[in-house]
Parts: structure tokens; C-alpha cells; sequence
């Protein structure tokens, strides 16, 4: 009895240290994704940032820079002096290109009077970060998938709100354009941060 006891605690143990271990991943995780979305911002405002005004946020000037392309676009044939005849039928450009979104994703709320619009996506961005913690803490240690999409979802959260609550505007960096079987479409900006929230609620 004593030694089905005692390997019966070492379980417990053991099973502490691995949730421990866990939840400092998941606060790691949670850390270098806010880190990186924060620093990649950072780099796009000092990079391609190239006039802003001085108390108007909505009056900048931000640039763009074709990063890949795959196919020949409009731009590449631009670049390289060649003629319109030369653009592929299907193309794919990626962007870097600094936007600054004082909206929700899309540019939604844009237009919105600012105190009401900051104060919306304050509080819609603290009710969502509670109901997310709520979920994690609630959720089975087991269900890693599940939680680790949940900290993905609060760390991209939690970069758009850091850059509401200091810049009032979030920054926008990655921009992909594309033409695939006669369909053109230019993509709205986005950042890392919107990237975690995707990919998160794709794991859920």
C-alpha cells in the first residue's frame, strides 16, 4: 500500500510540474507574440513612416515596399521598365506598407467621433480579454490546442490595444495584392497582431 501510495503522489508531482511548466509556455508564448507584434510595428513606423502631421493622426504620409511577387504584377513590370504586355495572367505581390488604422479590422469605425471609438474599442477589447482568461482558466489543463489558441487570441488582442491606448491608431504593415483568374483584389493591411488573432481562432 505504502508504495501505491507513494507512486501515487509522485503522480501528483509530476503532473504539477508539467502544468507549470505549460503555463509558462503559454505565458511565454503570450510575451513573444505581443513582442514581436510591438517591435515589427515599431520597425514599420521608423522604416516607412515618411511625414506625419504634427497633431493630426489621420494626416501622414507612409510608404510601400515590394517585398516578393510571385508571377509578374503591374508593379514588378513597373520596376523592371518592362511593357504592360509582360504582366502574368496570375500574380501575387506582398507588401510592406505603413497604415494607420484608427478603426476596428477593415478600417471599420473609422469615421466614428474619436472619444467614442477609443472608448468602444476599450472597452469591447477588456470585456473580450476577460471572457478569454475566464476560458483558459476554466478550461482542462489537457486541452493545450484550445489554450494555446485562446493566448494567441489575447496576445493580439492585447497589441492593438497597446497601440490604441498609445498611439490612437493602430499600425498597419503587411499588404498582400493579387490577380488570380481575373480576380484582382488588393487585401486591407493588417499586422502581426491580426495574425495571431486569426490563427488562434483557426486552432479553436
Amino acid at each position: 500500500m505504502a508504495t501505491i501510495k507513494g507512486t501515487g503522489m509522485e503522480l501528483k508531482v509530476s503532473q504539477n510540474r508539467s502544468s507549470r511548466t505549460l503555463m509558462v509556455g503559454y505565458i511565454l508564448l503570450f510575451l513573444a507574440t505581443l513582442g514581436l507584434d510591438q517591435t515589427t510595428k515599431f520597425h514599420a513606423q521608423q522604416q516607412f513612416m515618411s511625414w506625419s502631421h504634427e497633431t493630426d493622426l489621420r494626416s501622414y504620409r507612409g510608404d510601400s515596399r515590394r517585398v516578393m511577387t510571385l508571377g509578374t504584377s503591374p508593379t514588378l513590370a513597373f520596376e523592371k521598365g518592362l511593357s504592360r504586355d509582360a504582366v502574368s495572367d496570375n500574380w501575387l505581390d506582398f507588401h510592406l506598407t505603413y497604415v494607420r488604422n484608427p478603426g476596428a479590422a477593415w478600417g471599420s469605425f473609422a469615421n466614428a467621433p474619436e472619444k467614442l471609438r477609443l472608448w468602444l474599442f476599450y472597452g469591447v477589447t477588456v470585456f473580450v480579454s476577460g471572457m478569454i482568461i475566464y476560458l483558459f482558466k476554466n478550461s482542462h489543463p489537457g486541452q493545450r490546442m484550445a489554450r494555446t489558441a485562446l493566448v494567441l487570441v489575447l496576445a493580439g488582442a492585447a497589441g492593438n490595444f497597446v497601440d490604441r491606448l498609445l498611439l490612437k491608431y493602430v499600425i498597419d504593415w503587411l499588404h498582400f495584392h493579387w490577380q488570380i483568374f481575373g480576380w484582382e483584389y488588393s487585401f486591407p493591411v493588417f499586422n502581426w497582431a491580426d495574425v495571431s488573432i486569426n490563427v488562434g481562432i483557426g486552432l479553436m
